[in-house]
This record gives structure tokens, C-alpha cells and sequence, in this order.
């Protein structure tokens, strides 16, 4: 994931975090909040949580970080497809709800939209109307502002959801690699 951003591959990572190793059932993740109590930490997790947004906007040659939350389809949708056409490495968090494990981990901020920050802006996301009127909790954030993504990145509440930095200036490293190779009459044949 680090060496994946460091070079810029052209490739796109989806996290999906539901905080808890899931399919293990019930394990702490990198992800789960101090305290949490799993079947590997029965007293509590006993280090914070990692912030991978923090991180992947912490990382050399970082060139797309999105969040969303499986509760908004249409942004999810949204934030994939632009992730999609993204040249370079895309990274998205997804934020998602665990059923079996941690049924109500995320319910302050399914039942209330104002528990959601929406970034939009024209060189990110462009909210419709009808999330408008649900999600009025809304930040127009340039996507280009790697300093402000990372402050934004550090808040939980409100979820912020949306595209926190994009940068399609950053070479990809197929186009380094293949960049000024010298061919010769050998190697073309």
C-alpha cells in the first residue's frame, strides 16, 4: 500500500473499513478504536486506531484520497468512477457497516446527515440536489490543497465523504519506468 502510493502505479485501492476484522470473526483491525473488545482483545484494543487517510495523505508522490460511506450510494458511485478514470493510484476508504460484528458502530451517523461532511467542489465532487437537501452539512473543498486534506482527513466527526486531494500532475510509474529507455536494434526486434 505505502510503496504502491510512493510509485504512483496505476492502479485503484479500495479499503473497505467496517474497524474489525469481520470475516475473522470479530478480530481487532488496524483500524478498531482503543477499547474495542474482540475475540483477540478481550479487554480493549489497546492502541489507537490507525487513520488511513492521515496516512496515505502522509505518503511521497500521494495522488487521489477519497472517502465515502456505503450509506450514500450515489456519492459512493461517484467517488469510484472518478477514482476509476484517475491516472495514477487512487485510494478510497470506504466506510462500511459491519452487520454480524459491530451492528451500531456507525448509527449517530446513518440516522443523522448532519454527522456527514459532504466535500464538493468543481475539481472534485459535484453534490446533486437531492443529496443537498438530505446532506446540508457541505464544505467546498479544492481537491488540489493536499495541507487542508490532511486537516479535513483528521476529522471523524463529522465523517468527511468525498474527494480530499487529487493531484493528475503527479507521474505515474509506468511513465517513469519506460521513460528515456534507450532501445536498441536488439531490443525492438
Amino acid at each position: 500500500w505505502i510503496h504502491a502510493i510512493r510509485y504512483n502505479m496505476n492502479i485503484t485501492v479500495f479499503l473497505h473499513d467496517n474497524q474489525i476484522y469481520g470475516l475473522t470473526k470479530m478480530q481487532a483491525s488496524p483500524t478498531s478504536p482503543k477499547g474495542t473488545k474482540s475475540n483477540t482483545t478481550p479487554r480493549g484494543s489497546y492502541l489507537e486506531a490507525l487513520q488511513p487517510l492521515t496516512v496515505t495523505l502522509g505518503v511521497q508522490n500521494v495522488s487521489f484520497v477519497a472517502q465515502v460511506v456505503d450509506w450514500i450510494p450515489e456519492v459512493l458511485y461517484d467517488v469510484v468512477k472518478a477514482a476509476y478514470h484517475h491516472k495514477g493510484l487512487s485510494f478510497v476508504r470506504i466506510i462500511q457497516r459491519c452487520p454480524e460484528w459491530l451492528p451500531k458502530l456507525f448509527e449517530p451517523w446513518v440516522h443523522d446527515p448532519q454527522k456527514i461532511l459532504l466535500l464538493n467542489h468543481e475539481q472534485g465532487l459535484r453534490i446533486s440536489p437531492a443529496m443537498a437537501k438530505i446532506y446540508k452539512n457541505q464544505l467546498q473543498h479544492d481537491p488540489s490543497n493536499i495541507d487542508r486534506a490532511r486537516e479535513i482527513a483528521s476529522s471523524s466527526d463529522p465523517i468527511p465523504v468525498g474527494i480530499l486531494y487529487r493531484n493528475p500532475e503527479v507521474p505515474c510509474y509506468e511513465d517513469l519506468r519506460n521513460a528515456g529507455q534507450m532501445r536498441t536494434a536488439d531490443y525492438v526486434k
